[in-house]
């Protein structure tokens, strides 16, 4: 009567923001779980949603896009990690053409954490990963070396 409270129209606004906001929370929870071309996939989507909605606050769009960029990092982070133990694997059984294919497909993923904010710690561990499994692939040859002939 005196305009005190809400109107309809301001209630249906509300809940058509918390509605957004939801499916926005799914949409992020979604990517925790996705491999990393999938992700990268949905984080587009997710910008592209974000960038184009009015509704949604300013700070509520910057946090999920920002929790999704953690999550797709994370998930290349994982697969590389996969990568390496499978390179390891390869270099132990001496097959060094598959443990150099695994290696490259780890880089590729590596790159693209590194682009995503992947901390130094986990770098530093990538690239100590790396040199070791270069350096210990079973490439020894079988004739004896200069100095034992």
């Amino acid at each position: 009567m005196f305009g005190f409270g809400k109107s309809e129209a301001e209630k249906a606004r509300e809940a058509a923001i918390e509605q957004s906001k939801q499916t926005v929370r799914e949409f992020v929870h979604k990517i925790a779980t996705a491999d990393p071309e999938n992700a990268e996939r949905m984080a587009q989507q997710l910008r592209d949603w974000c960038g184009s909605d009015k509704d949604l606050p300013f700070e509520f769009k910057r946090k999920a896009m920002l929790r999704a960029r953690i999550l797709e990092c994370a998930g290349n982070m994982r697969v590389c990690d996969a990568l390496l133990h499978e390179a390891s694997a390869f270099g132990n059984e001496g097959d060094v053409k598959a443990r150099n294919e695994k290696l490259t497909e780890a880089r590729k993923y590596y790159g693209r954490a590194c682009k995503l904010g992947a901390e130094d710690e986990w770098r530093k561990a990538y690239q100590r990963a790396e040199e070791t499994i270069r350096l210990t692939g079973h490439d020894h040859k079988q004739d004896p070396s200069s100095a034992k002939v």
